[in-house]
């Protein structure tokens, strides 16, 4: 059995949480939260009663491998720690929350051999792993343009809204809609130009860009448009990728857990395939890393895939404050 310790407690961490437990390859060997209370109701509810106000603690546990599901203010310093503790490490953020510390998360991997993994479960979910093979295969003939858009209601009152403590929306939001499965089918990002704005909550404290608009040009001259931010009035469709290709399209529509369906056009029609009742993107997540570390596999979302998507939010953000295009 994988012994698996956990940094944080909140609603995601239950999420992968049980998704590791379904591998049947996993025990959870501590709990640490920076709230003590916090990390034992979670520990009663799965019977872990190694539960701490401080995630060092975890290191008694002898765990092989780290869960960090914390705001992303904390997430940095709790990887380097798992790292420098030769710990594998699965994060539920994204990589980091700067490039810097994204190259030294992934050289740190690579001297100790462990397997880190970022949390964006997209990549293992069967809508999106659809869209990549069907592209990738020529079926709809060269891919041209892609647009997205992703509107969540923000709650100012969580850790999301605050800038400090989140990263700020491209880093916390965008690189999960849809920056990072994007790149997956569509390549890298050569440049971005964006603006963006706050209109609904602007305390100083909170976010700098509340909704922004990006423009990002692809491997091959690939054009794309995303929209994404914190105000989404109730009952608009808000949450969507479209891939524009010569000879067809193919529009995904997810679903939270990672499931939702696809629609395909081409020859003049449109067919939609349902993945509702489809494998939990969670739980292939979690058995890829669990498979990784025991097997030798490959996980999807390795800092060589996702150091790219720290990258690309920072340019978000360069080319939102200087008014210019970043070049990367």
């Amino acid at each position: 059995m994988l012994r698996v310790a956990v940094a944080g407690a909140g609603g995601m961490a239950r999420v992968r949480v049980r998704a590791l437990l379904s591998t049947g390859q996993v025990e959870i060997s501590g709990i640490a939260s920076r709230h003590l209370t916090t990390a034992q109701k979670l520990g009663a509810e799965i019977g872990c009663a190694a539960c701490y106000d401080d995630y060092r603690r975890l290191a008694d546990t002898h765990p092989d491998a780290l869960l960090i599901e914390v705001p992303h203010e904390a997430q940095d310093g709790i990887a380097l720690w798992a790292l420098e503790q030769r710990l594998h490490v699965l994060i539920g953020g994204s990589l980091a929350t700067s490039t810097p510390v994204a190259n030294q998360i992934a050289q740190l991997a690579a001297e100790h051999r462990r397997v880190v993994e970022a949390g964006y479960e997209a990549r293992y979910s069967p809508p999106w792993a659809y869209a990549r093979e069907l592209l990738a295969s020529g079926a709809l003939g060269r891919l041209v343009t892609v647009r997205s858009v992703a509107l969540w209601a923000g709650d100012p009152r969580t850790w999301y809204y605050n800038q400090r403590i989140s990263g700020g929306m491209p880093l916390t939001h965008m690189t999960y809609c849809f920056i990072n499965p994007v790149r997956w089918v569509a390549g890298e990002v050569r440049s971005v130009s964006a603006y963006a704005n706050r209109i609904v909550h602007t305390a100083p404290e909170l976010i700098d860009q509340e909704n922004c608009v990006a423009n990002l040009l692809f491997d091959n001259d690939v054009l794309c448009n995303m929209t994404a931010g914190f105000v989404a009035p109730g009952g608009l469709p808000a949450w969507s990728v479209t891939f524009i290709a010569t000879d067809g399209a193919v529009e995904v529509y997810p679903d939270e857990g990672g499931s939702g369906r696809v629609i395909v056009y081409r020859g003049g029609r449109a067919e939609e395939h349902n993945y509702r009742n489809g494998p939990n993107a969670f739980d292939a997540q979690a058995q890829a890393f669990v498979g990784a570390i025991q097997k030798g596999g490959e996980c999807r979302n390795r800092p060589a895939d996702t150091v790219g998507d720290v990258q690309v939010a920072e340019a978000i953000v360069a080319s939102v404050r200087e008014r210019r295009t970043v070049w990367l």
